[in-house]
């Protein structure tokens, strides 16, 4: 594990209390969007995956087949034979504010819950995936997906994705390659929307304002990303300012006001945290995906 750098100020509050700004710096001039969306509509399927093939081709030929621009792809109970993965870490050079842990790997795993956000990069399909899972303990991390190898034919649920797509592209602000909501086509029923929220945000108010951007004020919410500590309604606090993060069911906006992000936490260290996130004291990190489903 690399160190973890100071923070900017000596007399710094810790996080989640604190300002986020003290404890992380990204190397590029701060932008002037603190969220970017795209309207889409969205639609409930039941996709089948076939044993053998990796996580990542998996997942991207069953959406393909659906002829949609992407998903938000449901992997709990997936039986992995093979699973290599990273966690969070300090930063490994003077360009980025943090890093990837070297990569871990385990053998016979069955995700207990997972979300991959389902988009493009360079032109091919690409996951980026976090997931829980239990090898002796409780764990958490970043999924390789190129690297994850079915153990099993398995059904999973996806959110498909049509009239935009998530697409990679480099981040000036933080210097790491991120998803970034892209439109395509106009659909007559924009039910949902794709939505990434950038460094020191707030969920709960960016939540807001995009919801009511979309004209969505009851939504159910997915996605997964990083954030810069994190308190909770109950149950200890994740101090560490560097973090991969993954939302539970039951994420939602009502009436505009985002009532409930339950999510759950990984630190450097492995150490987990899993609560109802305390508004205010949930400043994003690098990204956050998420896709808004409107009820």
């Amino acid at each position: 594990m690399r160190p973890i750098p100071a923070p900017r100020r000596p007399d710094a509050v810790p996080m989640p209390q604190g300002d986020s700004r003290d404890w992380v710096t990204h190397p590029g001039p701060e932008q002037a969007g603190r969220h970017t969306l795209a309207r889409c509509h969205a639609r409930r399927a039941t996709l089948q995956l076939p044993a053998g093939l990796t996580l990542l081709d998996a997942v991207a030929q069953a959406v393909e087949a659906e002829g949609a621009d992407g998903a938000c792809a449901l992997l709990d109970g997936v039986r992995l034979d093979r699973m290599r993965y990273v966690m969070p870490d300090g930063p490994a050079d003077d360009q980025h504010a943090a890093w990837y842990s070297d990569t871990h790997e385990a053998t016979a795993i069955t995700l207990d819950r997972a979300t991959a956000s389902v988009g493009v990069k360079d032109g091919a399909w690409f996951l980026h995936t976090h997931a829980m899972w239990h090898d002796g303990a409780a764990a958490m991390g970043h999924l390789l997906n190129d690297q994850c190898t079915l153990a099993e034919a398995c059904t999973i649920e996806a959110w498909l994705i049509f009239g935009a797509r998530l697409e990679v592209a480099q981040d000036p602000e933080t210097h790491f390659p991120l998803f970034r909501p892209e439109p395509r086509t106009c659909f007559a029923e924009m039910n949902a929307a794709l939505l990434t929220v950038r460094p020191h945000a707030d969920l709960h108010s960016t939540l807001e304002s995009a919801c009511a951007e979309a004209g969505l004020p009851d939504a159910d919410i997915y996605g997964l990303g990083s954030l810069i500590g994190a308190g909770f309604d109950a149950g200890p606090p994740m101090h560490s300012p560097l973090s991969e993060v993954l939302l539970h069911a039951g994420c939602m906006v009502r009436d505009g006001v985002c009532t409930a992000l339950p999510l759950a936490c990984v630190d450097p260290a492995g150490n987990l945290f899993d609560g109802c996130l305390t508004r205010g004291q949930g400043p994003v990190l690098v990204t956050f995906e998420m896709l808004v489903v409107g009820r």
